[in-house]
């Protein structure tokens, strides 16, 4: 009985896992959203199963010489976080790494030129 529980629930946690989920779909930083700052940058760092790879390098570059801001993956796969409001969402470049992995795919979901104030870009890395 006990293994067919333990079994049920790692179904149920592979298919959380594994199913199509837009980012800043919890509350990560989101606490730091503020009027005037920008829009939030966010998606998912996946390896090319669907599983979240946690604690990757998150580049977020701008054109025209903006430092670029680093951040980690947490354990959901999850960054969120902002670029000056100067910065037009056009002009930002995501990637990511992690030692161990290649990066095989960029995925943006918010268009070119949309307005939105949330910007979503997903990564996938290929182990090595």
């Amino acid at each position: 009985m006990r293994s067919v529980r333990r079994a049920a629930i790692g179904a149920t946690l592979l298919m959380a896992l594994s199913a199509p989920a837009f980012g800043g779909g919890d509350d990560y930083d989101a606490m730091n959203d503020t009027e005037g700052k920008g829009p939030a940058y966010f998606g998912f760092v996946r390896d090319t199963r669907g599983l979240p790879v946690p604690d990757a390098d998150v580049t977020l570059s701008a054109k025209g010489g903006t430092q670029p801001l680093v951040l980690k993956s947490n354990r959901l796969g999850l960054y969120r976080s902002h670029l000056s409001k100067d910065v037009s969402p056009d002009d930002v470049e995501l990637s990511c790494e992690k030692q161990g992995y290649k990066q095989t795919n960029v995925l943006r979901r918010s268009p070119p030129g949309s307005k939105e104030m949330n910007i979503e870009i997903n990564c996938t890395l290929q182990r090595q």
